[in-house]
């Protein structure tokens, strides 16, 4: 049987179709079970329903929209539930794997305990140490690049995701230069998907050998 990998989205899910298209060319031997997004809009439910993955949306806002934005107590126990339901949803399936691939929500303490060990990795657009817990981290290295005026070591990576937010154990590094003046900051970001691309299934087969799951 082939090992099993939910995938986690919440938006274009470029990453959820670099995983698909190494799947069909058989550098990729998993089954993607299901994609879950946080976000009924996500276009990567499209590329999920296109290429025969069930899909799931577990969104937050169903269990905050009722609650006052200072209710600090209701709001943690209402992101509890969440994250217990959504772990719910991914244990019926048994997976070997979760891979968060452009998920933009925290997985907090509820939703990893009920998980109880399960690998999950996540792509973070930044280095080790870099930029932790932001999803505008492609910007402010190619900012600080810039702001510095002096050549900037940046990238991407993919780690375990443990409570601390991005300070998981890396399982694949890409590190990319950015040199002041050079290029736009969408050209830089375009490098970091593409870096990304190939990240995000590397590792993926990194953590299912690890977890004894592929040869």
């Amino acid at each position: 049987m082939l090992p099993k990998v939910t995938v986690l989205i919440s938006g274009s899910g470029s990453n959820l179709q670099a995983l698909i298209d190494a799947k069909k060319e058989g550098r990729l031997i998993v089954d993607i079970c299901r994609v879950i997004s946080s976000s009924k809009k996500a276009y990567g439910l499209q590329r999920a329903s296109d290429n025969g993955i069930p899909t799931t949306v577990k969104s937050l806002y169903p269990y905050t929209k009722n609650l006052a934005k200072d209710d600090k107590e209701a709001r943690s126990e209402a992101r509890s539930r969440f994250e217990a339901d959504l772990a719910q949803e991914i244990l019926k399936d048994s997976p070997d794997l979760i891979v968060c691939a452009g998920w933009l929500l925290i997985l907090g303490p509820t939703f990893l305990q009920k998980l109880d060990g399960l690998p999950i990795i996540n792509l973070h657009p930044a280095l080790p140490g870099a930029f932790d817990g932001t999803t505008h981290a492609i910007e402010m290295a190619w900012n600080k690049c810039q702001e510095d005026k002096k050549p900037l070591t940046a990238g991407c990576m993919v780690h375990y995701v443990i409570e601390e937010v991005d300070r998981g154990s890396p399982l694949v590094i890409k590190e990319l230069e950015i040199i002041p003046g050079q290029e736009t900051l969408e050209e830089y970001e375009s490098r970091v998907h593409a870096a990304e691309h190939v990240a995000i299934v590397e590792a993926t087969i990194k953590a299912l050998k690890n977890a004894n799951k592929l040869q």
